[in-house]
């Protein structure tokens, strides 16, 4: 039986499908088929694993939704547009581009970062506490974003200004 290393010849046939490249193998150099799917088999777990460490890697600081801090953040929402009728209601919120928005009872609008800095997980406006809150570890949020309680450990979530005209609701850094 002859002995060779398919993981270079690999990149170039990924087009073809199993049945074509077993043929192909078979023609070029007799292998059996137990020989053949080793071999392959050894070709797409070094793929796999590539690809897993690549991905591992942090290479960005930032979590998904997360707005990075000094980042430019200006957009404005349409608050007569039926998908930000929650911001017309004290106590409503919505998430748009990684940036919680809230009416609070007071009337004021609120933004922050979303994103809780103890894991990513998005986090709520609750209202009758005028706070944010991460409901999957439980950390606390004061309205301006500050931290309060919770595994966050003093990391707070970055405020944004808002500006209201008209029907326009602008959030900006």
């Amino acid at each position: 039986m002859h002995s060779v290393n398919i993981d270079c010849i690999f990149f170039n046939i990924m087009s073809l499908n199993f049945t074509e490249i077993y043929h192909l193998y078979n023609k070029l150099i007799k292998m059996d088929r137990k020989a053949f799917l080793a071999q392959l088999g050894i070709g797409s777990s070094a793929i796999f694993a590539a690809a897993c460490m690549q991905s591992c890697s942090k290479s960005d600081s930032s979590q998904p939704g997360q707005v990075t801090p000094g980042g430019s953040v200006d957009f404005s929402l349409d608050l007569s547009d039926p998908a930000n009728a929650v911001l017309k209601t004290p106590g409503g919120y919505l998430i748009y581009k990684g940036i919680i928005v809230a009416l609070a009872k007071n009337g004021n609008y609120l933004a922050v970062s979303s994103a809780c800095p103890h894991q990513g997980v998005n986090v709520q406006y609750v209202s009758n506490q005028d706070q944010f809150y991460c409901s999957a570890h439980g950390s606390y949020f004061a309205s301006t974003g500050n931290y309060i309680s919770g595994p966050a450990n003093g990391r707070s979530l970055t405020q944004f200004k808002t500006t209201l005209t008209g029907n326009s609701l602008r959030v900006y850094a």
